[in-house]
């Protein structure tokens, strides 16, 4: 069996869920290598785990190849197990009203292959999240390489740890706010002109008749923190984080068109998926230097246990989560003028405007 070494961890924050895409490359292996990434809380569920395949570099192979299992199933050390439901390949799905974390239990996960080969995952236990205790926001301005400012706002955030025995939390941040389009305008090449082409969910056919309301002419986005933060190098006191930066807003026509509702989220984690995620963030780091070599491979917490040996990697963990948030306002911004105008509408699906675009306001939006 070749040596498998990683090459790449990427962290990606653009869902509710918040998965992370683990990239493994293997070499070439007579058994194909697994890559499993997915955790259950203290949170309702359901939860979602995804297994894929890794990759040999050098060949032509999708780099993210989901699979299917015999069977995945989910357990406590209070006797509790769900075998998790398959909707689509390679996605495996708790039942809403199934297992649900609880402080102070452990947990684990069994995959069992189509070839025979099943593993389990060291058994977390989940942790205490704490609270967070206030978010709020300071405005900057800084200079771009032309020398022309621009503004925006640090969010910032204090937090209390839910024990002074587990200092161990991952932080994310989702920031959201809404823009409007005007899908009636839209137009489409018809010949050497343009022709009108509104999709359907603007209201109007492409005679430009009313027929209905427009359902996709205001949307929310979701952003989030492209760079994992940690407990790490912050101080704290009795368990209190003080001032901990969670990511950083820009100022433009877009995102204060109306305002920004700005979260940041807290997972407890124990020292094992602390190390992980530390792990991640080191090699995450190295790969954006040009001085330090990617090296060694980042730990994840699965054995085998029958089978013909295949590597597996990635992380289950069990974490606790709690949540705080601040709206950030156009009257925050302390230059009026520096919010510039949207000089151009437009013309076609608000969903198509930015990525994690939804039509469905937000329970804690307010107008």
């Amino acid at each position: 069996m070749h040596r498998f070494r990683s090459i790449s961890i990427v962290l990606i924050l653009l869902c509710a869920a918040c998965v992370d895409r683990i990239i493994i490359d293997t070499g070439t292996v007579a058994n194909y290598a697994i890559v499993v990434d997915g955790f259950i809380s203290d949170q309702p569920g359901p939860y979602t785990i995804q297994v894929t395949k890794a990759f040999d570099i050098e060949s032509k192979q999708s780099i993210k190849t989901p699979i299917n299992l015999k069977k995945l199933t989910i357990s406590d050390n209070a006797g509790n197990k769900e075998d998790l439901s398959n909707p689509s390949t390679g996605v495996y799905r708790t039942a809403a009203n199934g297992i649900r974390g609880v402080v102070g239990r452990a947990y684990k996960i069994r995959l069992e292959l189509l070839d025979g080969r099943i593993y389990e995952s060291i058994p977390d236990t989940l942790q205490s999240a704490g609270s967070i205790d206030k978010v709020y926001t300071k405005f900057r301005e800084d200079t771009n390489n032309d020398g022309s400012s621009k503004y925006g706002f640090d969010v910032l955030f204090n937090s209390t740890a839910g024990s002074k025995k587990s200092y161990f939390f991952l932080w994310k941040f989702v920031g959201t706010f809404q823009a409007e389009t005007v899908p009636s305008l839209h137009t489409e090449t018809c010949g050497e002109s343009s022709c009108p082409r509104p999709p359907a969910c603007s209201g109007f056919n492409t005679s430009l008749e009313q027929i209905g309301p427009c359902t996709c002419c205001s949307c929310w986005y979701d952003f989030f923190n492209t760079e994992l933060v940690l407990s790490e190098g912050q101080f704290v006191k009795d368990g209190v984080y003080t001032g901990v930066q969670a990511n950083y807003v820009p100022v433009n026509q877009w995102t204060f068109l109306h305002k920004v509702h700005a979260e940041v989220q807290q997972f407890s984690l124990s020292r094992q998926s602390y190390e992980f995620w530390k792990g991640v963030k080191a090699q995450k780091s190295a790969s954006s230097s040009l001085f330090q070599p990617i090296t060694g491979k980042v730990a994840g917490n699965f054995v085998q246990i029958n089978g013909p040996e295949a590597p597996i990697d990635g992380l289950f963990y069990a974490t606790s989560i709690v949540k705080a948030s601040t709206f950030i306002t156009r009257d925050d911004v302390p230059l009026k003028n520096i919010i510039p105008d949207v000089s151009l509408p437009f013309t076609d699906d608000c969903r198509k405007l930015f990525p994690n675009a939804t039509t469905i306001k937000p329970a804690y939006w307010t107008d």
